[in-house]
């Protein structure tokens, strides 16, 4: 069996598969959605409500990551000992996990462009590639589990 994360790897595997997926999906969003700024600006909007919105974008950046890093610290403390093939099919689903409660479940309490982004092909594979880069992270930088 291969190696695993140690819920301590969660953070920077979060940080990681965070800004591989924020890089995709703002791609998407600047070609075929509302445009990368105005999506992380309304993400900030959440937090930020009354500030510019260069400042919105920088806390939606900021919110976006540190999401990333707790679903990162969720992921390794769940994240068994599995081979390279298995972490990496475990770890895409659990990118469809996030999806499906973060659009379909919590997608009321999301500002609407992300909700649209999301929910796009672009979106939705976004969700994914954050997933399967939890799990590269887990093959590359995962630890042989304590005894």
């Amino acid at each position: 069996m291969g190696a695993k994360l140690q819920p301590k790897q969660g953070v920077p595997a979060g940080l990681f598969a965070g800004v591989g997926m924020m890089l995709l999906w703002s791609a998407g969003a600047q070609f075929w959605g509302v445009g990368a700024v105005t999506l992380f600006a309304s993400i900030g909007a959440v937090i930020a409500p009354r500030a510019s919105v260069t400042h919105q974008l920088v806390a939606g950046l900021l919110l976006h990551l540190a999401i990333s890093m707790g679903l990162g610290l969720l992921f390794a403390a769940s994240l068994d000992r599995l081979s390279t093939r298995d972490t990496l099919v475990v770890s895409t689903f659990y990118g469809f996990t996030i999806w499906v409660v973060s659009v379909l479940i919590m997608g009321r309490w999301i500002p609407v462009q992300a909700v649209q982004m999301s929910r796009s092909g672009w979106g939705f594979l976004a969700f994914l590639f954050f997933g399967f880069l939890l799990g590269v992270f887990a093959n590359r930088f995962g630890l042989e589990p304590v005894a």
